[in-house]
């Protein structure tokens, strides 16, 4: 771990063995799928929407809407719920997506999904999304609106990739609630509700409204222990795999687009509500500095040296 170099010398046969299978991997992964309009990066994924999780969303979105046609199911809106990946934390502070604006690879797709999963969709209620969001929202600590004027916002026991965001819908996320849920997904505060103002189409939602939400088949099976999720509720058995999806909805945009390149914008549907007089600290990379001008709300609050830096929303 000091000195990253290996302790063994490379056998030359095994190199030699594997030279035409690496070749052909590094061709693939290096193979272009689309080009950007603008850098994709994951750095405040966890407290504002993000374009990572963005794209992910609108390829799942597409691909249901399609698969829907035709089926009794075709006339439900189309949810999308994604999470994001790389978050820094435990896997050190340079495990962040960050791709600069340009062309985008097998490989860049593989850094928006990291995992294997295949997509699923599931036929739910109003009353479960609300629900399945209320879940997502435990990663935040509750935050004293007399407290300091600095309070960290983040749980770190709550892992990110169970962080899901739904897509389609708006909402905000009042932190100043206690966590309807904790992170193992048992129920500790049956009278809270952190999340307000669920609304599809400017309307607000219904209990008993029904919508098709994407997902992928670690959530729709039970992973997480989200409220209402399991295999009675799919709908949809998707054989590809989420980032497949992706990739072929890269394609498909920068073959549909007027200047032939993705735009990789968050569309804002989600947001934390604003505390008066009290800043959210969060901890992320330093090299998320330089992409602050793009995210008025959020500020430097002070460079670790460590290759992390404390960051805040404003109030």
């Amino acid at each position: 771990k000091t000195t990253r170099k290996s302790l063994a010398a490379a056998d030359p046969r095994v190199a030699e063995t594997v030279a035409d299978v690496q070749a052909a991997t590094l061709e693939y992964v290096r193979n272009k799928v689309a080009v950007s309009s603008a850098p994709i990066y994951s750095y405040f994924a966890q407290v504002a929407d993000d374009p990572s999780v963005q794209i992910v969303a609108n390829a799942q979105i597409a691909y249901v809407k399609r698969a829907m046609q035709g089926t009794d199911y075709e006339k439900y809106p189309v949810l999308s719920a994604a999470a994001p990946f790389k978050t820094g934390g435990r896997q050190g502070w340079d495990y962040y997506t960050d791709i600069p604006a340009g062309p985008l690879a097998i490989k860049n797709v593989a850094d928006l999904y990291v995992y294997p999963n295949s997509l699923k969709a599931m036929l739910l209620t109003g009353a479960e999304v609300q629900e399945w969001i209320e879940m997502s929202a435990g990663q935040f600590n509750q935050i004293d609106p007399k407290g300091a004027a600095l309070q960290s916002v983040l749980n770190e026991g709550f892992r990110s990739f169970n962080f899901d965001t739904l897509d389609g819908v708006s909402y905000e996320i009042d932190v100043t609630q206690p966590a309807r849920y904790d992170a193992n997904g048992k129920l500790v505060s049956s009278n809270s509700q952190r999340v307000k103002n669920l609304r599809y189409q400017g309307q607000p939602v219904q209990p008993d409204a029904k919508f098709i939400v994407a997902t992928n088949n670690y959530r729709a099976y039970g992973g997480g222990n989200f409220p209402g999720l399991n295999a009675s509720k799919v709908v949809l058995e998707a054989p590809d795999e989420n980032r497949q999806v992706v990739s072929e909805y890269l394609r498909l945009m920068n073959t549909v687009s007027a200047n032939k390149q993705v735009n990789p914008s968050a569309d804002a549907n989600w947001r934390i509500t604003p505390v008066p007089g009290v800043r959210l600290g969060f901890l992320s990379a330093s090299g998320a500095q330089r992409y602050l001008a793009n995210h008025p709300g959020i500020k430097l609050v002070k460079d670790n040296g460590d290759g992390s830096a404390l960051y805040a929303l404003l109030p």
